[in-house]
């Protein structure tokens, strides 16, 4: 990648010795964490570095994700605060909506993304502890959050990749890149159709998809939303319930499907998992093809959610942060048409309820 590093209007110099000093203390410490250490924003951290090369690409992340299938097996990551997750395969057929901009792959990589959230995109190579370089494509959003990572693994197509980046080099690697703020989740239990009528409609759902516009409809939240609606539809579990479910499912090999996003993408994982542990704060899935890790510590609510679907009620757990955000979803698998498998009920039934 021969191109000049591309950097904020910010004094970068200032920021790297701060990080320099940031790691001599906390050695290992990952960027994102450092970022939040330092007040700046993942982006602005990632074009103060002296020890990578960024070059930045043109914002045109629909064609750059169509173009990934040419390169072959990768690992995706998508996260938010409290949960990472990690995917291996080949992003194949990868579609865009039209004026929806929205993004589409199914298959080995999983993807739901919005285009509205992506801003900003680099071409990253790092350097490892062991010497090795590290290539990514990483993906960010008006505040300098990053929204997504692909990253090249051994089977990767080098030289498709290194063609793939070229192509979508900016000409202006040096731009004044201005931050816009990020929005709290504003939170709202007021139901301007009162209650009876939203507990209709949701008892009415035909899709499970169908239920952020539900939410939309009556000006609730999606956390407020399960508060309100009942024990019948909604209940909290215990804290440790995520943790419980993913070991009983590792131990019967369930096929399960595990969804974490933040506003730009929401990456799915669909199978079993086998390999738990935990780290201090966090609970991971250390498989072959994936990889969760999740800082139970900060999730502070957990909910047993149903839904009404033309297939049946579809059962799912969900994960919320103090701020009331979704962190993690897990749904059991099930093919469109086909009804939702009674283990998995079983297997949720079976936690813990407050």
């Amino acid at each position: 990648m021969n191109a000049t590093t591309a950097q904020l209007d910010v004094p970068a110099e200032s920021l790297t010795q701060r990080w320099q000093a940031l790691l001599e203390q906390q050695p290992g410490l990952r960027i994102r964490n450092a970022a939040q250490l330092l007040n700046v924003s993942e982006m602005e951290l990632l074009l103060a570095q002296r020890e990578s090369l960024v070059v930045r690409l043109k914002p045109q992340a629909g064609d750059i994700m169509q173009r990934l299938e040419g390169v072959g097996r990768v690992m995706t990551l998508a996260r938010n605060e409290e949960v990472v997750h990690e995917t291996k395969g080949t992003i194949k057929n990868f579609k865009v909506g039209g004026k929806s901009n929205i993004g589409l792959c199914v298959g080995e990589i999983d993807l739901r993304t919005f285009f509205n959230h992506w801003r900003h995109a680099f071409a990253v190579c790092e350097k490892g502890k062991d010497g090795q370089e590290r290539h990514s494509l990483q993906f960010f959003s008006g505040t300098g959050e990053a929204i997504q990572k692909i990253y090249q693994v051994s089977e990767t197509d080098r030289a498709a990749w290194q063609a793939l980046v070229a192509d979508f080099i900016a000409e202006e690697q040096r731009p004044k890149l201005s931050l816009v703020e990020r929005r709290p989740l504003e939170r709202s239990q007021t139901l301007p159709h009162g209650l009876e009528a939203f507990r209709e409609d949701w008892a009415q759902l035909k899709d499970v998809h169908h239920f952020h516009a539900l939410t939309q409809k009556h000006g609730v939240d999606r956390l407020s939303a399960l508060e309100l609606i009942g024990r019948e539809w909604a209940y909290p579990v215990a804290d440790n319930s995520l943790e419980v479910l993913l070991e009983r499912a590792a131990q019967c090999q369930d096929s399960i499907m595990v969804f974490v996003g933040n506003p730009g993408t929401v990456q799915i994982f669909t199978g079993p998992v086998t390999r738990l542990m935990r780290t201090g704060p966090w609970f991971n899935v250390l498989d072959a093809n994936f990889n969760l890790h999740a800082n139970t510590e900060a999730i502070t609510s957990t909910w047993v959610v149903r839904r009404p679907s033309t297939d049946g009620d579809i059962t799912s757990l969900e994960c919320f942060n103090q701020a009331g955000e979704l962190v993690v979803t897990l749904f059991g698998e099930r093919k469109p048409g086909a009804p939702e498998l009674e283990s998995w009920r079983e297997r949720v039934r079976e936690l813990q309820p407050l």
